[in-house]
């Protein structure tokens, strides 16, 4: 278990912790995410938080089959129909930013920057990250964002997307095995979630375990028309959300990480997590830190 009230900050110890959470992706992972997020919130009273949803993406027609949304959203922004709509449910004020892709860690920094009235004496202030894309480009700025970061919880969700045979033919055309592929694939995918304290990598995030395949990635913005990418299945999105979701749950409840890694099968049902203890091995972190002190 990573206990995050073991750490200090300018050498002071945690009082009390308030959880700023952004969400890059308002799409399937994205926006599942923010059903749950949201009533999380709400649930944990005693627990101070606030969440930015940023996607300038559109809801189109086609989004109806496997996100969060309904037929009068259409033309309208993700990112401002999920705020608007969780935020007003659950009486909370939910932030969007719908402007634009998030390309740039200076952009990132912007959405983390709305902090000035929720510092008080003795309280800490937690940036947690969650990445809900479906495509390099922006995990490799999230993963920019987390190396040049002191302090922060970064949470990356990606699933498999199913396989479609070359060519726009229809499916009675597809071989055998082509169709066997097809049927088999986009179950599959995985939650990492990386952790930085005090300027030190706790916990490697998603490049340290997957590596990111940048070298040729298009910024969101510019890749509309060019190559689209694989469809994704709702209920991967879901298991991905419900990942996400147990992650965070678990820094409500307890102030606490104690999943590094979890790869899953939407159609099993099925889960293999890789515990913080995997890392760092059996000595809690908390008491690791006091070894480290003793040993100076």
């Amino acid at each position: 278990m990573l206990d995050l009230l073991s750490y200090t900050a300018n050498g002071k110890a945690y009082g009390s912790i308030y959880y700023y959470v952004v969400l890059i992706g308002a799409g399937g992972n994205g926006g599942y995410t923010v059903q749950r997020l949201a009533k999380m919130m709400s649930a944990f009273t005693d627990v101070e938080s606030f969440l930015m949803i940023a996607d300038p993406d559109t809801v189109e027609e086609k989004n109806l089959l496997r996100q969060p949304f309904i037929a009068p959203d259409i033309g309208l922004k993700k990112s401002d129909v999920l705020a608007k709509r969780y935020g007003g449910t659950y009486g909370l004020k939910i932030g969007s930013y719908s402007d634009a892709y998030i390309e740039s860690v200076e952009q990132l920094e912007r959405l983390f920057s709305l902090t000035d009235y929720r510092h008080q004496r003795g309280r800490h202030i937690q940036k947690v990250l969650i990445g809900a894309v479906d495509n390099d480009f922006s995990r490799n700025v999230m993963n920019d964002y987390f190396n040049k970061t002191d302090d922060l919880i970064y949470i990356d969700a990606g699933i498999e997307g199913v396989f479609v045979p070359e060519g726009e033919r229809p499916r009675e055309q597809w071989s055998a095995e082509e169709l066997q592929q097809h049927l088999e694939s986009g179950y599959s995918g995985q939650v990492v979630v990386g952790v930085k304290k005090e300027g030190r990598e706790i916990l490697p995030a998603l490049n340290g375990v997957y590596p990111i395949n940048a070298k040729d990635a298009i910024p969101p913005s510019h890749s509309c028309g060019i190559e689209p990418y694989q469809p994704q299945r709702m209920i991967a999105n879901e298991h991905a959300a419900m990942h996400i979701s147990t992650v965070v749950n678990e820094l409500f409840a307890s102030n606490s990480i104690h999943v590094h890694v979890v790869n899953f099968s939407a159609r099993t049902g099925s889960c293999r997590p890789r515990y913080v203890e995997d890392v760092l091995g059996d000595t809690p972190v908390s008491e690791e830190r006091e070894l480290e002190a003793i040993s100076q």
